[in-house]
């Protein structure tokens, strides 16, 4: 009884201290800050050679790279997209699967979707939290469900839909004085992660019978340790099989989230004959972007982006998939390469979401 009184009195004290501390500018919360901004600060860079620590130089170095970065500077000859995917055998959505994928959406699809939002993630430019719309669902659910439905039969999507936070996260075991080594998450309206997170939920289930097994990674079922396995497996078979000759390239595309084509992407789903409201609902979103970078706590200049899909958005992986299959298809169905054999298998391509390996013999 004497233990229990004593934890109670403690956790009391522990309390009080957050009470009476948490919003005074004391020695407990600049200690709390400065663990926090250690993390998070970016006190250099490197930029043309030269290294930089001015704060404002700093954020204008960042801010060049990913106008850059996002800027879709190749005018994309539509036709030539078009007659390459024609060759490229692209799978197409079954046509029984089609109505479930453009049916319009319903209440108990946003209800369900605003109950898995996750408390404590950081709000996108409106400042509307997940807690937000967990406290006012019922509501909400009309004037949203219109807004989305909207979306999918005319393409009329909000402008704050649009628009982004984008926070930048230190790739881990990397020299962080290079801007390229920071991955950019998009923080966006709740509203808008509720409507992509419908059309997410959809998509995932068909992709599994479209995307072949080779892609281990963003779908059901589908375990990296899978892939893993089937690689060892080879290299201890090529070992013990010394006559053979083979290679195994490991591939890791450089931005590859951010360097895809928009145009090639939703042409890429109009012939995946996804249909026509899905189609509209993702051409809404990859027509006219805008962000705001987030450089040590201090926003940026608004920019404009056209192409790359956002890391931090539901949609974003299921979509990027889809366009690397065209890739991974490509390698499979190409005669001229000869991958490698095992028994009656032969085995060319595995794939981890955006890291790719290409076994040739």
């Amino acid at each position: 009884m004497i233990i229990n009184k004593e934890v109670e009195w403690n956790i009391k004290r522990l309390r009080q201290k957050n009470f009476e501390f948490a919003n005074k500018s004391g020695r407990w919360l600049a200690w709390q800050i400065r663990k926090r901004k250690e993390q998070s600060t970016i006190n250099k860079i490197i930029l043309d050679g030269e290294e930089v620590e001015n704060p404002k130089a700093i954020r204008k170095g960042f801010l060049d790279f990913y106008k850059h970065l996002y800027n879709n500077r190749e005018k994309n000859n539509m036709k030539k997209i078009e007659r390459f995917l024609k060759g490229k055998s692209v799978q197409k959505i079954p046509t029984d699967k089609k109505d479930r994928l453009n049916a319009p959406i319903v209440n108990e699809e946003i209800i369900e979707t605003i109950k898995e939002l996750k408390k404590g993630k950081a709000p996108g430019p409106d400042g509307l939290t997940s807690s937000y719309y967990k406290e006012l669902r019922h509501a909400l659910i009309v004037p949203i469900k219109e807004v989305m439905n909207n979306i999918l039969q005319q393409q009329d999507i909000p402008r704050t839909w649009k628009e982004a936070f984008i926070t930048l996260i230190p790739k881990q075991d990397s020299d962080l004085t290079q801007v390229k080594n920071y991955r950019p998450i998009s923080l966006l309206n709740t509203d808008y992660k509720i409507f992509a997170g419908i059309l997410a939920k959809r998509l995932k289930k068909i992709l599994q019978e479209v995307i072949h097994v080779d892609q281990a990674g963003f779908l059901p079922n589908r375990q990296m340790k899978d892939n893993v396995r089937n690689i060892i497996n080879i290299l201890e078979y090529l070992s013990v099989r010394n006559e053979k000759q083979a290679l195994l390239m490991f591939v890791d595309a450089e931005k590859a989230f951010d360097n895809i084509s928009w145009e090639f992407m939703l042409k890429n789903l109009e012939m995946m004959e996804v249909g026509n409201e899905f189609y509209n609902g993702i051409r809404a979103i990859y027509s006219e972007q805008r962000a705001k970078l987030i450089v040590n706590n201090i926003h940026t200049e608004e920019f404009k982006i056209s192409k790359g899909t956002r890391q931090g958005c539901p949609l974003s992986p299921l979509l990027f998939i889809t366009v690397l299959e065209v890739l991974l298809g490509s390698v499979r169905n190409n005669d001229k390469i000869k991958g490698v054999t095992v028994g009656k298998n032969e085995y060319k391509i595995k794939a981890f979401a955006d890291d790719i390996v290409i076994m040739i013999e």
